[in-house]
Formats: C-alpha cells, sequence, structure tokens
C-alpha cells in the first residue's frame, strides 16, 4: 500500500511539472495518477493470469438480471407495487367526535 502511495506521489508530481507547476491542481494531479497506476495495475495483474481459450470465452453468456427468469409451473410473477396514499380531507375547523 505504501508503495503504491508513493509511486501515486510521484506520478501526480510529474503531471503537475509537465502541466507547468499550476496552483490548486493538486487533487486532479493525484485522482489522475491514481487513475494510472490502478489501471497499469490492473494490466499487469491480467497478463499474469493464464489467457482463456477461444472456446471458452466464446460460450461465456452474460449474467441475467434476477427479475429475467421465468417462474416455474406456468405461473408467471407480478411485481408488488404499494398504491399510493389517499389524500386526506381537510376537515376545517369543525372537530367531529
Amino acid at each position: 500500500m505504501a508503495s503504491n502511495e508513493s509511486r501515486i506521489r510521484q506520478r501526480a508530481y510529474e503531471i503537475w511539472e509537465r502541466e507547468g507547476r499550476p496552483q490548486g491542481e493538486d487533487l486532479k494531479h493525484w485522482l489522475q495518477a491514481f487513475q494510472e497506476i490502478a489501471a497499469s495495475a490492473e494490466t499487469d495483474g491480467q497478463s499474469a493470469k493464464k489467457p482463456r481459450s477461444r472456446k471458452a470465452a466464446a460460450t461465456d453468456a452474460p449474467a441475467k438480471p434476477k427479475g429475467a427468469t421465468k417462474a416455474k409451473g406456468g405461473a408467471q410473477s407480478v411485481p408488488t407495487t404499494t398504491p399510493p396514499s389517499k389524500p386526506t380531507k381537510a376537515s376545517g375547523s369543525v372537530t367531529r367526535h
């Protein structure tokens, strides 16, 4: 974690210098450096993994949302919603008991 922070700090400094050392842009430079370091770490992690075969990649289907599944036994599910609340009548100044 500390090594990533030092890498981000160094990269943010390089970005700051490259842009002409502007005042008040430190957060922008830090975030840009963070994104660059995270992206490079992600690609490094992917390249270290064993590549998947073409057949496995072609047959993988995206996950279906939970609501898209059919109900068993031919019954269909009905979304449940709460009915809108009834407006209350203004009773005026008369109190009934």
